[in-house]
């Protein structure tokens, strides 16, 4: 049983004043050291790709801090050793005692664990969704807002006053620390969140896809009902009657922070209206978290969906098989004869995939022979999920980390959490981060101290970067939960020639499977972008659409019918079909129910 804390623990004021003088160089030791070879150096305004031959001092670990103040200051040392909290709530607590408010908030801002209101945020794992209620009860006794919960998770916030004020009292607290400790919580994670699947007046993918004669022939997805998942629909209610129907269902779950501000499933929604003009849309609104993602599948159930459009999705934070909490929620629905249709994802040019190497046994991954950090390019204000992962997601016991450099070495960056096989752990690493400018960046692999046996499969994203091509993956890099059995996996290609997306994420899964199952238009015409609407997000719901009118059509077919529908009627693309860059081929309705064949 874990054991439950039942007094406050306290961290001497005295601890500031080691923190400042006798372990204030760890942000400094963080820092490392990369000497690169002679080179010119990357302009902000226009970075080059180098692959550089480095010397990396990987920075000090929190392990090895934690044993410099253990015998002193225990309180201080559990916390660094905890393995239930996330490395980066870590930083946090030694970023304010080392350098003050002000760079402690400035750390948290960059790494994503505050809100809109600068208060904390995380995701509690619990050892069973039994005990949430009783847990909800324990946090607000505490001072925590709860969220949102669902199954085993809970999204909390924690107002940033009430951490700071705890630190700075006479007797001083570490409230995470407390979290940690109460029963049945097992992990305290960054929030893990989907993100849309696009690229930059939809009409072209209706012709192309042949949905028009369809729509000729009185197949406009009458009496059929589809449930738009996203993360916004900002000017929706100015489309009603024109762009989207006269009238729509929609509904919030989680932080309604973005609802009003990304148009991404406005722009989802004129697709599937456009392809099925009669078909009743339910609009599910999500903050991206994995509880409230789960919360709005449940509403759009409960309103008798017949078809679910998502074109959303995370890469890299899931074992990439058909498992995993966003997988098992496709799973069900298509179980309960829902058809959900889900974007590949966007991250196939983002994607490095590669056997652990470390020929001179200085614990770093070799991307090649001599190069021991991946260079690559960020645009200035991109907001980055960097995800590291590896192929241990059974036992969870090997431990590698992460590490975020600038082009200089100075380290901005690393994520340590702990895998020593413990229930909530997973096989990977994330890094949240807000680049300031323009530039060129780099990101290390450590198996730290040897303890990983180091013959793991790494994947790697680098969310909105640029990596050298020659280290670019394509294969392996669907986002989660298009990996899913249930899910019917759309990939892109653009609507006027056919020609593969080079963004657009491509199968195997990891247990061997091809995705995605089918490929449609991208880059089509929107009211709510301009120029147009690009990436898997556009695709997706023209699949979507086009399944409303199946379903007119044959209102008895099972999602594995209107799969089977979709895959033999598909305009056959590539060799070998099906295969992992174009399924079966690119969306197309075929002739319409009765014509003569």
């Amino acid at each position: 049983m874990k054991r439950k804390s039942n007094s406050n623990i306290l961290l001497p004021l005295v601890i500031v004043v080691v923190l400042a003088v006798g372990i204030g160089a760890y942000l400094l030791a963080q820092g490392g050291s990369l000497t690169p070879q002679p080179s010119a150096d990357a302009t902000p305004t226009q970075p080059t790709l180098q692959l550089p031959t480095l010397q990396l001092t990987p920075p000090a670990s929190l392990s090895e801090l934690s044993a410099q103040v253990a015998a002193d200051y225990p309180q201080l040392a559990q916390l660094l050793e905890n393995p239930e909290l996330g490395s980066v709530y870590k930083d946090f607590y030694i970023t304010y005692q080392n350098a003050g408010q002000e760079a402690a908030l400035a750390l948290a801002r960059q790494r994503g664990i505050l809100n809109e209101n600068d208060d904390v945020v995380m995701t509690l794992i619990l050892d069973s969704a039994e005990q949430t209620p009783a847990l909800v009860t324990e946090l607000e006794a505490e001072g925590v807002i709860v969220e949102s919960s669902y199954q085993d998770r809970i999204n909390i916030i924690i107002p940033t006053q009430l951490i700071l004020e705890q630190i700075d009292a006479t007797e001083p607290e570490l409230i995470v620390e407390r979290i940690a400790n109460l029963e049945h919580v097992i992990s305290l994670q960054l929030p893990n969140k989907l993100s849309a699947d696009q690229g930059g007046y939809a009409g072209e993918g209706v012709a192309v896809t042949l949905a028009n004669e369809w729509q000729g022939q009185g197949f406009t997805g009458q009496g059929v009902k589809v449930g738009v998942l996203d993360l916004g629909f900002a000017g929706y209610e100015a489309l009603l009657g024109t762009e989207l129907p006269q009238e729509v269902v929609i509904s919030t779950f989680g932080n309604p922070a973005q609802l009003g501000v990304q148009v991404h499933g406005t722009a989802c929604a004129e697709i599937i209206h456009e392809m099925a003009p009669d078909a009743q849309l339910f609009l599910a609104y999500f903050d991206g978290s994995e509880v409230a993602l789960g919360q709005a599948v449940d509403w759009l159930l409960s309103q008798g969906v017949d078809i679910i459009s998502n074109s959303t999705s995370i890469s890299g934070l899931s074992p990439m098989d058909g498992s995993g909490f966003a997988a098992d929620i496709a799973n069900r629905v298509y179980d309960a004869g829902v058809f959900w249709v889900n974007a590949a994802g966007n991250r196939a040019d983002e994607h490095y995939r590669g056997v652990f190497q470390d020929s001179n046994g200085d614990t770093l991954h070799e991307f090649a022979p001599e190069v021991t950090a991946l260079p690559f390019t960020m645009k200035a204000g991109a907001a980055s999920y960097l995800i590291l992962s590896w192929n241990d997601w059974a036992a969870r016991n090997q431990d590698y980390d992460l590490i975020l450099f600038d082009k200089n070495g100075n380290l901005l960056a690393k994520a340590e959490d702990f895998q020593s096989g413990q229930p909530g752990q997973r096989s990977a690493e994330v890094i949240f981060y807000q680049f300031a400018k323009t530039d060129t960046y780099l990101l290390a692999v450590q198996n730290r101290g040897g303890a990983a046996r180091g013959d793991a499969t790494l994947d790697l994203f680098v969310y909105n970067g640029q990596i050298p091509p020659e280290f670019m993956h394509p294969e392996a890099s669907l986002g989660t939960p298009a990996d899913a059995r249930g899910a019917f996996t759309v990939g892109a290609v653009k609507w006027s020639n056919d020609a593969l997306e080079p963004y657009s994420s491509q199968g195997p899964t990891n247990d061997g499977r091809i995705k995605p199952d089918l490929v449609a238009p991208s880059a089509v015409k929107s009211a709510s972008y301009s120029p147009f609407f690009d990436g898997t997000s556009a695709a997706t719901p023209h699949v979507a659409g086009a399944a409303a009118l199946i379903l007119q059509a044959f209102p008895a077919y099972t999602p594995a019918e209107i799969a089977g529908l979709f895959q033999s009627r598909a305009v056959k693309l590539g060799d070998a079909l099906p295969n992992n860059k174009f399924g079966a081929g690119r969306l197309s309705l075929g002739q319409t129910p009765g014509a003569s064949q």
